[in-house]
């Protein structure tokens, strides 16, 4: 793991001073997760994908509360609050995905976002709107995990995912 992320840094920076935020390391002390992200690297090979290893070393969970009402959920590797621990979790699920992160709108819909075992070390985000009829449905995107932090900051993220083809 890369242990020096400038980008994925400053992006977190930027959604920090833009979004109420609630987590697990606000304060930004370094590195406070990295045995957990080693732990989850040796459980799940396929996840060692710089950016996102990056972020979960350094902010393990974090909620974020955008400005239309939404939350942005980032699962981690420590016992903040209760479900989110990614470790608590087979990585990866029966059908071959790991859950890094959702969104609920207003409306109370949520959206998922995760990698998939079958492109090991792969930076592609597939999504998944778990509000429809047919729950954990995902689609494959073109995303990579910088891009959907890039996008939150933006407040774009929402309007992309209704042109997602699930």
């Amino acid at each position: 793991m890369n242990k020096n992320n400038p980008m994925i840094d400053d992006l977190i920076t930027k959604l920090l001073e833009k979004f109420p935020a609630e987590g697990s390391n606000l304060e930004r002390k370094e590195f406070p997760y990295i045995r957990e992200v080693e732990e989850v690297i040796t459980r799940a090979p396929f996840l060692e994908i710089n950016d996102y290893m990056y972020f979960l070393s350094e902010m393990s969970t974090l909620i974020l509360r955008l400005n239309d009402g939404s939350y942005v959920t980032f699962y981690g590797v420590d016992d903040w609050d209760d479900g989110m621990n990614i470790l608590d979790f087979p990585i990866p699920d029966k059908d071959g995905f790991h859950l890094f992160m959702d969104i609920c709108n207003p409306e109370g819909e949520i959206t998922l976002f995760a990698f998939h075992s079958q492109q090991p070390k792969t930076d592609i985000v597939w999504v998944s709107p778990n509000h429809e009829p047919e729950p954990n449905k995902y689609a494959v995107t073109e995303m990579s995990f910088a891009v959907v932090l890039e996008l939150i900051l933006e407040e774009k993220i929402q309007h992309l995912l209704g042109e997602v083809d699930y």
